[in-house]
């Protein structure tokens, strides 16, 4: 209670997060609907940018009608984003800067006097932001002095030649004449203004001292300056496309070729047509329905078949799509916009000449008495002129061939739809054109290989082993039956035959001489082969004395090196004779139509052949050992030699036999040798 000398009650503690702020709701109700938005939500501590709105005027109507909350949700929406904190980092991201002047406080507004329009400073603002750091009058000197920095400013030239500098508003130009000076008057430049341009903005001071002051020539200056930075670019531009105009229009008068297939068209057309249907000649339009009529068999068009006529029969009209390739790039052209720039750029130059001759650039007097544009303008007018005068003969040119050659393929040079769909029509039928001749050169390609191979399959159902069912068309790709591995197979056969088959001959002969040259006279040592060897010297000693009664050295050198080498030769001989045996029984199948003989097997035939043949060698072998072993007085002994009537089966189980195992053949002494003692062994011990 007051005056009982209590302390104070303390403070109530502040709202939990999340609680309701007493600020968020209205005060008083009856507000208006403007004044409860705003009243239903949160303020920011600072000033934030602006979002600007597009608003709906009638959104009862709309989807945001979905949104008419209450102030009571309106409240509970902010809190929910508060307790998330979204209005804070909103806060913080879109935080407005304040704008503080230099050497000024805070607290004081700029008072400087706005007169022109809010647009128009918003466009100074933007075109002339390369300026922004220099002074006032630095950039009034600048346009003044026509320096090239203004002048090769594309940007900053179009903004000066706008209608807000070259014609002044009445109310404008009302509160802008206390502060400025007429420099036409006499004595100008000793006349004072009546009121400081300072006191103006930066924006109005420019646009004072340049746009108003010089209004009564200031349209003519920019016109001119913008003349010195553009008339040579724009020559270029304009004379490039009048010579390309006139180029194709001249092409499409000398191709010969053009007129012939135009030509041909229209005879097959007649031909085609009933009697009331005929024509003398057609419009270019007519080109665009070649490709609408097509054959029977809906596979070609009319386009197509001409195509095809022409390539095959007149091939000396093909070139016409070269000669007139021009009117690809000629169709993008607006002849009618080129008709109206080229006069502009001539009259332009014109306005210009006359300004300085006889118009508002005519007086130096009455400009600023430090402007430089008639200085900088007439030292560019004499090339100007010259082009002028040339462009004024590039567009008469133009005009002139490109109106007959619309009359000279029968259409109307007045008609401004065909003068403007001229270049198009035949650059269309340009490319129709290449596309029939992609699409027949395809086809008859396909129909060209197809016959290839049917005439292939027809030979080689007539013959399938013939070498001319077998072989391929040189020009001809070959099919993907023609290219596989039994094709390459035989071709290798068929290189190889000769050599193949000599080199197996002489692999079977060798194998069979090691394997039975090989004799053991009666009395010569057995080859130990691990049988017959004993675990003592004893037995190896006593043979050593008797292997001096034996054959001589050089016929046991002979046998241990054919037992050696024989058997690793044998083995390899024989898995490469089995292989070109069935190679080459396949192929001579192949080539006679059978692959068995009147005995029943190619193989057996063989088989029995290079037994006679063997045969007969051991025989020749045979007399010879025992002509000379007679003429020596050697022992004679026989060998055992297989007679004629021996069997094939036995032949076989000969050759089959394993070729690792060495090959020895012992034969009993024999009886007709009396005249010769043998050595006696031994008496055995008790």
């Amino acid at each position: 209670m007051p005056g009982d000398g209590s302390m104070p009650p303390p403070p109530p503690p502040p709202p939990m997060p999340g609680a309701k702020r007493p600020g968020f709701m209205p005060k008083a109700p009856g507000f208006g609907a403007a004044q409860q938005f705003a009243l239903s939500g949160p303020r920011p501590k600072k000033k934030l940018k602006a979002l600007h709105w597009d608003k709906v005027d009638q959104p009862t109507t709309t989807v945001w009608a979905t949104r008419g909350l209450t102030s009571e949700e309106k409240e509970e929406k902010y809190q929910e984003l508060a307790r998330k904190g979204v209005l804070e980092e909103v806060e913080k991201l879109f935080l407005a800067k304040e704008i503080k002047a230099i050497g000024k406080k805070s607290g004081k507004k700029d008072d400087k006097k706005q007169i022109i329009s809010r647009d128009l400073m918003h466009n100074f603002q933007i075109s002339m932001a390369k300026f922004s750091s220099y002074g006032v009058e630095d950039i009034v000197r600048m346009i003044i002095h026509c320096d090239t920095k203004i002048l090769d400013d594309p940007v900053t030239m179009e903004f000066l030649q706008k209608n807000d500098f070259c014609d002044i508003p009445d109310n404008t130009a009302k509160l802008m004449a206390p502060y400025s000076k007429d420099w036409t008057g006499p004595n100008a430049s000793e006349s004072k203004r009546e009121q400081d341009p300072n006191e103006l903005t930066r924006e109005d001071q420019i646009y004072l001292l340049t746009a108003y002051e010089l209004h009564h020539y200031w349209k003519s200056r920019m016109r001119a300056l913008a003349l010195t930075r553009t008339y040579e670019t724009e020559y270029d531009e304009i004379s490039n496309k009048l010579l390309e105009i006139s180029r194709v229009s001249e092409s499409l008068r000398d191709s010969s070729s053009l007129i012939s297939v135009l030509g041909l068209i229209l005879d097959i057309g007649n031909f085609m047509n009933d009697a009331n249907k005929q024509a003398s000649g057609f419009k270019l339009s007519t080109l665009s329905r070649l490709g609408m009529l097509k054959d029977d068999r809906n596979e070609s068009t009319f386009a197509d078949v001409v195509e095809r006529i022409v390539r095959n029969q007149y091939s000396g009209w093909e070139g016409f799509t070269d000669e007139i390739g021009g009117v690809i790039t000629a169709q993008k052209i607006n002849v009618e916009q080129l008709q109206t720039d080229a006069k502009k750029y001539i009259d332009n130059i014109k306005n210009v000449q006359m300004s300085l001759d006889s118009g508002n650039l005519s007086d130096p007097t009455k400009f600023h008495p430090e402007d430089k544009v008639a200085i900088v303008v007439q030292r560019n007018m004499k090339e100007a002129r010259r082009k002028a005068e040339q462009m004024q003969v590039f567009l008469e040119d133009m005009q002139k061939s490109y109106d007959d050659i619309m009359a000279f393929y029968g259409e109307d040079p007045t008609d401004d739809s065909a003068r403007r769909d001229f270049f198009a029509k035949l650059a269309n039928f340009v490319q129709e054109w290449k596309k029939s001749k992609e699409k027949n050169t395809t086809l008859e390609e396909q129909h060209r290989r197809n016959e290839i191979s049917m005439r292939r399959k027809q030979a080689q159902t007539a013959n399938p082993l013939s070498p001319n069912a077998l072989s391929s068309d040189s020009d001809a790709p070959k099919s993907p039956a023609s290219t596989g591995a039994m094709d390459d197979l035989l071709q290798k056969l068929r290189a190889a035959k000769p050599e193949a088959r000599d080199q197996r001959d002489r692999r079977r002969r060798a194998r069979l001489k090691d394997r039975h040259q090989v004799r053991v006279a009666s009395g010569q040592k057995i080859p130990e082969i691990g049988v017959n060897m004993e675990d003592g010297g004893e037995g190896a000693e006593g043979e050593d004395e008797k292997s001096k009664l034996l054959s001589p050295a050089s016929e046991t050198a002979e046998s241990e090196a054919s037992s050696t080498v024989g058997p690793a030769a044998g083995a390899v001989g024989t898995a490469e004779a089995d292989i070109a045996d069935r190679a080459a029984a396949m192929l001579e199948g192949l080539q006679s139509g059978t692959g068995l003989n009147k005995d029943g097997s190619l193989s057996v035939r063989r088989r029995r052949e290079s037994a006679d043949t063997e045969r007969q060698r051991r025989r020749n072998r045979r007399n010879q050992a025992t002509s000379a072993k007679s003429e020596d007085g050697g022992i004679l002994s026989p060998t055992a030699i297989p007679e004629e009537g021996d069997s094939i089966v036995d032949q076989e189980g000969e050759e089959s036999r394993d070729p690792t195992t060495p090959v020895t053949v012992v034969h009993p002494p024999s009886p007709e040798q009396k005249g010769r003692d043998l050595p006696t062994p031994p008496p055995e011990e008790g």
